[in-house]
């Protein structure tokens, strides 16, 4: 039952870009209840079973698209969270040059769903690979144990992402209401993250 305990390792491992992204938004996102943290750990969570969940059912179809997306994944990932990062930082700095404007990040479901696409997509080839990951030599469809990794992974992000949320939450009190310095912080940790997942993609790094 070793690969049980390799879920748990190699789920913590894939959660830490959606602890970034959780810190971002527990930063950012001023005067949200609790239940939308729930809902935000939520959404990174089922990103990060179902975009694998996907993967796994490809890889058992064939590798040709795997093989394929495995070169591009990584520039859409990097595509998207440079755009969100990007975004932030321009309206932070905006608002340091025009204090007067600036005001909170609004939350919304919508952007809250972009965020999980955009952090989950590359986790696709996950779930091509899981079986590698957790030295398991997967037996097909019908085999059990890859959608137990899966669940763990998903259980991992869902936890670490709501412990990044209230630390983002506490990092924003010290603030004290300055949303433009925020929303800076944010967009350069969201900037960073595109460039090492990018890096991470292109093996000039290993993760």
């Amino acid at each position: 039952m070793d690969w049980i305990w390799l879920s748990f390792i190699y789920g913590i491992a894939l959660a830490m870009d959606c602890l970034a992204l959780a810190i971002t938004d527990g930063l950012c996102f001023q005067n949200i209840c609790k239940k939308k943290y729930f809902f935000i750990a939520s959404v990174f969570a089922m990103g990060q079973i179902l975009f694998p969940l996907l993967g796994h059912f490809i890889g058992l179809l064939g590798s040709t698209f795997t093989t394929w997306f495995g070169r591009v994944d990584h520039w859409i990932a990097f595509t998207l969270l440079l755009f969100i990062g990007g975004k932030m930082l321009y309206e932070g700095i905006k608002g340091a040059v025009k204090p007067e404007e600036s005001k909170p990040l609004e939350f919304t479901y919508r952007y809250v769903l972009f965020q999980g696409v955009a952090d989950s997509i590359d986790a696709l080839v996950v779930g091509v690979t899981i079986g590698a990951n957790i030295h398991i030599e997967v037996a097909g469809i019908g085999d059990y144990r890859p959608y137990i990794a899966f669940l763990i992974i998903g259980l991992m992000t869902f936890i670490i992402s709501l412990i990044g949320l209230f630390a983002g939450k506490q990092i924003a009190k010290l603030l004290k209401g300055r949303y433009e310095i925020a929303e800076v912080i944010g967009g350069v940790v969201l900037c960073t993250l595109a460039v090492f997942v990018l890096l991470n993609g292109l093996g000039v790094i290993n993760l």
